[in-house]
């Protein structure tokens, strides 16, 4: 945090008598700089501090693992990003059967997720397998889903559309990856998933089409194989809702 950083956002009293610090502070920056969201959400509305109002910025240095600068909407505060994507979580796994994002990833916050998920190495080939996810238990049922591609050696490939208990996103040798926006998790109705997946052996590029149709609200999701380990990692990022 730079010497310069307002810490603070203090109300003055008539009559006050302000130190140089107190007057150098409002000086220098009409921005205040956080820690974290504790230390922002302490900063408003105590005793000599001000009252949170429309159009506050703030500058957090970890909000979910990263700094952003945010402004109060009137109701909460909200990330400026020139995407409009806000990171959420992530994580690195190695020589693993699956991996869950953690707990509470798709909130009521945002809409709808991109979830990026990129395959390194694999132990044999396999297929990857995606589930959604709620308290802490894999859905595991009424999954429609089916892909469109090419290969090398075809222009077109298309998979029949499958009832299974998950998602194939792709199937690999070595490497591969996944970029999917995942709609509504949070709403109790039926989700659906979109992306682009790639597939380094056997060399496959294609889009997906998927969706579970059980009326449930969902707050995370599971990558798996269908046999042996994996290892890469994933991102998950919230669009913004406006």
């Amino acid at each position: 945090m730079g010497a310069n950083a307002q810490t603070t956002v203090p109300t003055f009293t008539a009559a006050q008598v302000l130190t140089a610090d107190q007057m150098n502070q409002s000086a220098r920056t009409g921005v205040p700089v956080f820690a974290d969201t504790t230390a922002r959400d302490a900063a408003f509305g105590g005793s000599g501090e001000k009252v949170l109002a429309e159009g506050q910025l703030c500058y957090v240095e970890n909000l979910t693992g990263e700094a952003q600068i945010q402004y109060y909407d009137g109701a909460a505060w909200v990330s400026l990003g020139a995407n409009a994507l806000t990171y959420i979580t992530g994580a690195t796994f190695s020589s693993v059967a699956s991996v869950s994002t953690a707990a509470s990833t798709f909130t009521a916050t945002y809409a709808n997720y991109l979830v990026l998920v990129d395959i390194t190495s694999v132990s044999t080939t396999m297929d990857i397998l995606m589930r959604l996810r709620t308290g802490s238990t894999d859905a595991s049922a009424s999954y429609w889903w089916t892909i469109t591609g090419s290969t090398p050696t075809s222009a077109t490939n298309t998979s029949s559309i499958q009832i299974l208990d998950n998602v194939q996103t792709v199937t690999v040798s070595y490497g591969g990856s996944a970029q999917l926006t995942v709609f509504n998790p949070q709403l109790a109705r039926n989700t659906n998933v979109t992306g682009a997946v790639w597939s380094e052996a056997p060399a496959y590029n294609g889009v997906l089409g998927a969706g579970l149709y059980t009326t449930t609200s969902y707050d995370a999701l599971t990558f798996l194989t269908s046999t042996g380990t994996m290892s890469g990692n994933y991102r998950v990022y919230g669009y913004a809702n406006s």
